[in-house]
């Protein structure tokens, strides 16, 4: 009788080894991979997370009261007068940086940073910096005479800090006011 020979291949134990660790390579590797790209992903929402949080309290806050200063000759607008101050205490606001626009029906008029048409004084301090941070105050003068606010009018004002905080301000002059006279507006 013939012997009918088979051919049994089967893996052996080295082969088996062999096969098993490169399995566990492959995956410590995709896994490496796949946590390093969590951590950088998570590192990113950190630093977006900061950053957000640092242009959100660096906000700007004004005074309650605007006043204002008519001259003599028309009775238009000479300065406006306001006090400024930040809402939060996690970036101070550079106040030499700061820009303002004034805009009323016709005109819009806007004050750059280092402008003598914007005069910054402290109103108060904490300390001897020049930032402005939480708990300080300023008191910001702007020269109105360019935007041309009359009697009855409507004007607004728009402060921008240079990290992007904004506020802004709306009042108008009583139409009854007189000449050369200061104003408080509320």
């Amino acid at each position: 009788m013939r012997r009918v020979e088979r051919e049994d291949q089967a893996f052996t134990g080295p082969e088996a080894a062999i096969v098993l660790i490169a399995i566990v390579v492959v995956a410590s590797v995709f896994a490496y991979v796949v946590l390093g790209a969590g951590m950088a992903t998570s590192q990113k929402s950190q630093q977006t997370m900061y950053a957000a949080l640092g242009e959100a309290a660096s906000g700007l806050r004004t005074g309650d009261s605007v006043i204002v200063k008519l001259d003599n000759d028309r009775g238009y607008v000479r300065f406006v007068e306001f006090d400024l101050e930040t809402l939060a205490d996690i970036a101070p606001i550079d106040p030499g940086r700061l820009t303002f626009t004034i805009a009323t029906k016709d005109r819009l008029v806007t004050i750059p940073p280092g402008d003598p048409r914007a005069t910054i004084t402290w109103r108060y301090r904490r300390d001897d910096g020049d930032l402005l941070e939480a708990g300080e105050v300023i008191a910001v003068r702007l020269n109105a005479v360019d935007a041309i606010i009359a009697r009855g009018d409507t004007f607004s004002i728009e402060i921008t800090a240079r990290d992007g905080a904004s506020v802004s301000l709306a009042r108008r002059v009583p139409a009854g006011a007189e000449k050369n006279v200061y104003l408080e507006l509320f």
